[in-house]
């Protein structure tokens, strides 16, 4: 049987993979023997079909990759968190109670260069808070937390002091992996209203080795030690 060329078009899919009846296989064979612009077309799905093929194994490798590193990270977390409870059972198993208290009580200076800035920016959908904030921004391979903030009333306006706090515990204990900052909320105009939020003029960051000392004076002036991380433009 002579068949049509658009037909024939239509059955290469099949006839390359085999799926026709064995008299329709023929008359496709018949056809393309003796039609160039046909037997083009099938050369060219012939061809095309080990580059779809490379293309999937490709993709394959990416996503076999993919899993790999979110196993190795998985497994990174289940081992610190293995050597955090073997630590915390050596030392409460093993006469270490006051080695523990000594660690969460040692406060660390925080090191300034982890500080990678401070801005004035609207807050990111994660705080589930509408409107700007002050936010600080530091480098999440070395934990911390606020230890103490206080907006002072100066001549110049009002300004914030804070310092971070981290205990030797969390330094044991709080290893991070993540190359990406984190961020933690100073100041936002849900606290006191937009009107206390423009009020703001600076922030400083106070050294905790001298917070103490600091906070013990009842001074109400910005310290000597502190470092300026923000100012309102223009003030």
């Amino acid at each position: 049987m002579k068949l049509p060329c658009y037909l024939v078009r239509d059955l290469l899919p099949l006839y390359k993979d085999e799926a026709c009846e064995p008299e329709t296989a023929a008359d496709v064979r018949e056809h393309l023997e003796g039609c160039h612009d046909c037997r083009t077309l099938w050369e060219t799905l012939q061809t095309a079909a080990p580059l779809e093929e490379a293309v999937n194994q490709a993709k394959a490798q990416q996503q076999a990759a993919a899993l790999r590193r979110v196993k190795h990270t998985q497994q990174k977390k289940r081992v610190q968190t293995i050597l955090v409870t073997l630590l915390v059972v050596i030392l409460l198993g093993g006469g270490g109670l006051g080695l523990y208290f000594h660690a969460v009580e040692t406060y660390l200076e925080y090191p300034q260069e982890s500080i990678l800035g401070v801005e004035e920016e609207p807050i990111s959908e994660q705080w589930r808070i509408r409107g700007k904030g002050i936010v600080l921004k530091l480098d999440s391979t070395v934990q911390t937390s606020i230890q103490w903030s206080q907006v002072l009333n100066t001549p110049k306006g009002d300004v914030m002091v804070f310092t971070l706090g981290r205990s030797q515990w969390d330094v044991w204990t709080r290893a991070q992996w993540s190359d990406d900052s984190y961020e933690i909320l100073l100041y936002t105009e849900a606290m006191d209203g937009m009107e206390a939020m423009e009020r703001l003029k600076a922030v400083y960051y106070l050294p905790y080795s001298e917070f103490e000392s600091w906070i013990d004076s009842e001074s109400r002036l910005v310290p000597e030690d502190a470092v300026l991380l923000w100012q309102r433009d223009g003030r």
